[in-house]
């Protein structure tokens, strides 16, 4: 029996950059869309408006960008010194880490005897070796390091495709009040159609997940009336 066959099926590639999208584009939505409403109603000019908005998907983008970065090197860092460790035990407790693999390919339904005869083989390649007990016995898949330099972009992009829907209506020739209607109707849209594909890919109930992101992104847009209007209150005792 060969070594591929007790290994689980990998995910694809694109597997782990679904949760990157999903997360960077519904905190685009929902940050925007809550600044765009709330500097709207506290009676700011368009032009700030705009510029307020370009503002915090800037600073949205970088902080989420730098913060997938950060934690995606880190994790990096942390699996690496398992593997290291494991390849330690590997080379310095050779029999223990041998009843450990024959212990889990037990547990996974083969015999003995073909736990034996697999673990034979796998003990003469102790890089094998090593991924098979970081997969199996810590549940750790290695990665290549730069992952973390395309998980940064991947959330930066996402980002940004999130911040738009709540913003380009402002940019276009129509009344401020019409842009924010618009701003809000295009956030919720699009935040109910987010949660639609992630069920899609997550093969779960679609309406369901669509509602749950608009009501997160209605949340938001309802946060925003409340601040909107408290700023514009303050702005206007201020300027009394």
């Amino acid at each position: 029996m060969s070594t591929s066959a007790v290994e689980s099926t990998h995910a694809p590639p694109a597997a782990r950059s679904i949760r990157e999208v999903v997360f960077g584009v519904n905190d685009g939505l929902v940050s925007i869309a809550g600044v765009m409403v709330s500097v709207t109603i506290s009676n700011m000019s368009r032009h700030e408006v705009v510029v307020a908005g370009f503002a915090a998907m800037v600073a949205a983008t970088v902080s989420m960008a730098l913060g997938q970065f950060l934690s995606t090197r880190a994790e990096h860092e942390f699996f690496q010194s398992e593997w290291e460790r494991e390849m330690r035990e590997v080379r310095e407790v050779p029999d223990e880490e041998r009843r450990e693999v024959e212990e889990i390919l037990v547990n996974k339904g083969f015999t003995s005897e073909e736990a034996t005869n697999f673990t034979k083989r796998l003990m003469k390649d102790e890089t094998q070796w090593v991924d098979f007990m970081m997969k199996e016995e810590l549940g750790i898949m290695m990665e290549d390091s730069s992952q973390s330099w395309k998980d940064a972009v991947v959330m930066a992009l996402s980002v940004i495709a999130g911040s738009l829907p709540p913003i380009i209506p402002f940019l276009l020739p129509i009344p401020t009040s019409s842009a924010l209607m618009w701003s809000i109707i295009c956030a919720i849209s699009a935040a109910f159609l987010l949660g639609t594909l992630k069920a899609v890919v997550a093969r779960g109930s679609w309406w369901r997940s669509g509602i749950q992101f608009l009501l997160v992104t209605g949340a938001a847009v309802a946060v925003g009336v409340v601040v909107g209007k408290a700023l514009g209150g303050l702005a206007g005792v201020i300027g009394g």
